[in-house]
């Protein structure tokens, strides 16, 4: 009865939390700044789902002028199809992305609950203010500035997802490193944040890299043999399960060359500098600015730690100083006087300074809640209640630079395509900044506007085409000659073309478009279709292949819990 109490105080207030951070939405134009591009982006991923084109849709054929444009080859696939559940309930794009941000606010809440649960499952605190404090950190998360300000000012919907995994990978490493256990929840928030956003999964590595370091006994290395096998496997499934997006990410890499990979196109100074955080915008948002600030309660949590070290009350002192440095380095690094811009390539991928405020927003909420239900004792629910109250403040200062104009783009336009043509800026709704298009096709954005959508024989002698038929990602014509045709699909992996029945090679046009090369004095039938790749094909494989091992395996091991404890039961009976 107690535990269904507790599961039900929490589950009130993180829903109360996520509906009160979600209210702004029902007004909110989705489509501002970063919003218009994941709409597009789930018109175009339900467009080439409905059409069969392959598993995983990696070209969106209807973009760019038809001549094909990939957002899944290089960017999150969780947020490209789990926001298009909603459309099973007959919901627009656009509210899908609405609906999908509110049960992020809620997983988002649930996930620090369960971590903090499980740090403050052995410190010196009333069982009942450890269940009190683990709901305060949950709304803290919930309403942390920053990730509202992912949420509403940028809309940020990869980054605004990672927000789930992070608490997850860190409950995963503390149950491994700290607790001895040999559990799978690293490998489960491993997955969800690549599957999330791919610059944040980088760093959150970093810091799960030098949490370890911290932590390991070093006078007695053999000691950590079983901590670092089992952070091993869970690395190893993580890398399995999600290598249905990994390896055709490198095979693209690998293959040509894609704005995406040009620090030049990614990381624009101007940008980082303008990006820096002034210190005074730590406590207050600024005018046509996003939210930095850390808020008021998470900042009195801090201001304990004075009293925690005078009283010699931290436990756990080497994850405890891991949480509180980390914190605050974490801020440091976004504030103006940090010379970010001259820092090595590894670390300027991050593209905005700012996107450490993700990693300061979760150690110091976890360092507010240590330090709160340490110093004040009879942590209670009226205490709770006036904390969370307190945190409701935090979303009136931030809705004054949320956008809530309604004259943007119908999503009817945006369902049938905005064209590029020739006076077409650095940004186009659904194609970004066009940073995923091969360099060459970037250098030649002119080309596309202009370009028939038919093959085109660029070289040779006397080449005639004829007879061609275009059906999105299928296309079919005669030819005879001796040259090279370019096909109207701009270069991406997975293009299978066919002469006479025979598969040949592609290759990549000077214009960024597929190409191959044509060798007959008959005419000749030509079939173009998109199949993907073999490596796309083998680590879809192997992706499906882990899921369902590791579910057996799963299965298994509670089968076998279950059998003992039946057994243990029966014993005492007896």
């Amino acid at each position: 009865m107690k535990n269904y109490k507790k599961n039900l105080t929490a589950f009130i207030f993180i829903m109360l939390s996520s509906i009160a951070v979600s209210l702004p939405l029902i007004k909110f134009n989705i489509q501002y700044d970063d919003g218009i591009q994941h709409v597009v982006r789930l018109i175009e991923t339900a467009r080439e789902l409905k059409e069969g084109t392959t598993i995983f849709p990696v070209i969106m054929q209807n973009l760019c002028n038809g001549f094909g444009y990939s957002w899944n080859l290089f960017y999150s696939p969780l947020t490209a199809y789990t926001p298009l559940i909603f459309r099973l309930f007959g919901f627009s794009f656009e509210n899908c992305l609405r609906i999908f941000m509110f049960f992020l606010s809620i997983l988002s809440g649930y996930a620090m609950y369960f971590f903090l649960k499980k740090i403050l499952k052995n410190k010196d605190m009333k069982q009942n203010s450890k269940e009190f404090i683990s709901i305060l950190g949950a709304t803290f998360y919930i309403f942390a500035p920053y990730r509202l300000n992912d949420m509403y000012i940028r809309v940020a919907i990869a980054e605004l997802t990672s927000f789930v995994f992070i608490p997850i990978i860190f409950n995963g490493l503390y149950s491994i490193v700290n607790l001895n256990e040999k559990k799978y929840i690293l490998a489960f928030g491993t997955i969800g944040i690549i599957l999330s956003h791919t610059l944040i999964s980088f760093y959150t590595a970093i810091f799960c890299i030098v949490y370890i370091l911290v932590n390991i006994n070093w006078h007695d290395f053999k000691s950590n043999k079983d901590m670092i096998l089992i952070i091993i496997k869970n690395i190893v499934v993580a890398l399995l399960i999600t290598s249905f997006y990994l390896i055709p990410l490198l095979e693209s890499k690998l293959i040509t060359n894609y704005e995406v990979f040009n620090s030049s196109h990614m990381i624009i100074e101007k940008v980082l500098l303008d990006a820096k955080v002034k210190f005074n915008e730590l406590f207050f948002i600024e005018d046509n600015r996003m939210a930095y600030f850390i808020g008021l309660p998470v900042i009195f949590g801090i201001i304990l730690t004075f009293i925690m070290i005078k009283n010699n009350k931290i436990e756990n002192k080497k994850s405890y100083y891991f949480f509180l440095i980390s914190g605050i380095l974490s801020v440091i690094l976004t504030l103006s006087f940090i010379p970010f811009e001259r820092f090595p390539m590894i670390f300027k991928m991050m593209q905005f300074s700012f996107r450490m405020l993700e990693f300061s927003t979760f150690f110091l909420t976890t360092i507010a809640c240590i330090n709160i239900g340490i110093c004040i004792k009879k942590f209670n629910l009226p205490i709770l209640i006036i904390f969370v109250l307190a945190m409701f403040d935090l979303i009136i200062p931030i809705t004054k630079n949320i956008n809530f104009d309604k004259s943007y783009i119908d999503e009817s336009r945006l369902i049938q395509g905005i064209p590029v043509k020739e006076n077409t800026g650095r940004i186009h709704a659904g194609c970004a900044s066009f940073e995923y298009l091969p360099n060459k096709a970037f250098e030649n954005k002119n080309y596309i506007a202009t370009r028939e959508d038919i093959p085109i024989a660029i070289s040779g002698d006397n080449v005639e085409i004829s007879d061609y038929k275009k059906d999105r990602l299928n296309l079919t014509f005669k030819a005879k000659g001796t040259g090279i045709i370019e096909l109207p699909y701009i270069y991406y992996i997975g293009y299978t073309v066919k002469v006479d029945g025979k598969s040949i090679q592609t290759t990549e046009s000077e214009n960024g478009f597929v190409q191959i090369s044509i060798n007959s004095d008959k005419l000749c039938s030509v079939e173009v279709s998109y199949t993907g790749s073999i490596a796309m094909k083998t680590s879809a494989i192997i992706s499906l292949g882990s899921v369902i091992i590791s579910l057996l395996l799963y299965v298994i091991k509670k089968f076998k819990v279950l059998k003992n404890q039946l057994f243990t039961t029966r014993i005492e009976k007896e």
